[in-house]
């Protein structure tokens, strides 16, 4: 088990001690590559983005910001980095921004600052199907003897020490499904808890090895894989997935010289696109506008009639009145598509499937 989700986006936000009136804000971030628009420069394909950091207090008021500009090489899946503030300790909500500087925003994040109070520097990881947890503890007067720690179902209790110190827990999560968790830290006296602190923790797996995951990776391949070969990934064993799946998209590797495989990258950044733009009464990915985009990519021109007679180019030679027209102008392959939303709820069918192939 590891951290990252194929192609998927993490964070991670660690608020450390600093003095008595303020305290470190860090958040970590991975990115895939495919997230960026590249420009060429000198032969070589850069990407140019801003990381943007507010704080805030309680009342929305921004109290510290700032702003980082960064310059990557095309080279590897993900983007690895990290920005780092002092926040006064009255902060209460963060927002970060990730903006491609060449087109437009990536991605926002926004959380509650962790209170640093007797715990901080909260940090975790996932090894061995194992949730690796590590952490500071500020206790110089001894006012907590005893601390638990939990995810789901699953419970550590920590015996504390007096004095400020560094310790680790560590808790199985092998069983747990692929999902968002809450991490609880309850701090005790006796028995009388009298702290708490919350941190979101994403529980993830390489797609391959996650049952529902990997059938519905394969499922997707439907745009560009044969039966017989989808039918060979749905049924392999799991310890050969993975290596099944790099040999199937080696085939479609315009550089297989090296790790990153675009033609994977840009097929599965087109299916995530289908799922959030045509998913508004449509069927997402799997609907015939997606079939059409994973295959073609944008089109050059969208012409959008809402409530409007079919196209007098229409290839049907027996019109069915729809509610919406959708047409997509391919000039470079000289194809159009024509698109039709018969009930008005914004699922779009192909009126002229001929076109594809």
């Amino acid at each position: 088990m590891i951290l990252f989700l194929f192609l998927q986006i993490e964070w991670q936000a660690i608020s450390r001690p600093y003095d008595k009136l303020q305290q470190e804000l860090i958040i970590n971030f991975s990115i895939p590559s495919n997230k960026f628009k590249y420009v060429t420069e000198d032969s070589l394909f850069f990407a140019e983005y801003e990381s943007q950091l507010k704080v805030r207090d309680t009342d929305g008021h921004q109290l510290v910001g700032d702003y980082w500009e960064k310059k990557i090489l095309k080279d590897t899946l993900d983007i690895e980095d990290s920005v780092k503030i002092l926040i006064p300790k009255d902060s209460k909500y963060f927002e970060l921004r990730i903006v491609d500087l060449h087109g437009g925003q990536i991605f926002m994040i926004a959380g509650e600052v962790l209170q640093i109070k007797y715990l901080g520097d909260i940090q975790w990881r996932i090894s061995n199907d194992s949730l690796i947890v590590s952490f500071s503890i500020i206790n110089p007067e001894g006012e907590i003897d005893k601390m638990t720690v939990s995810i789901d179902n699953i419970k550590e209790t920590v015996a504390l020490k007096i004095g400020n110190y560094d310790d680790t827990v560590s808790l199985y999560v092998g069983a747990l499904p692929i999902g968002n968790y809450i991490l609880l830290f309850e701090m005790f006296t006796k028995t009388i808890r009298i702290d708490e602190v919350k941190v979101p923790v994403r529980i993830s797996k390489p797609f391959y090895l996650d049952d529902s995951t990997w059938s519905l990776k394969v499922e997707q391949l439907i745009y560009i894989a044969t039966p017989s070969e989808m039918k060979s990934l749905r049924d392999t064993e799991i310890a050969k997935r993975d290596s099944l799946w790099r040999t199937f998209w080696a085939q479609y590797d315009p550089t297989p010289s090296t790790e990153y495989n675009e033609k994977e990258a840009e097929y599965f950044a087109r299916i995530e696109y289908c799922e959030t733009e045509f998913s508004h009464g449509d069927r997402g990915w799997r609907s015939d506008r997606a079939k059409v985009y994973v295959k073609y990519g944008p089109p050059d021109e969208l012409q959008s009639m809402p409530y409007y007679n079919p196209p007098r180019y229409s290839p049907q030679r027996h019109f069915t009145i729809y509610d919406a027209y959708e047409i997509w102008y391919y000039y470079r392959l000289n194809r159009q598509f024509v698109f039709g939303d018969r009930h008005g709820f914004g699922q779009y069918d192909l009126l002229n499937p001929s076109e594809y192939n």
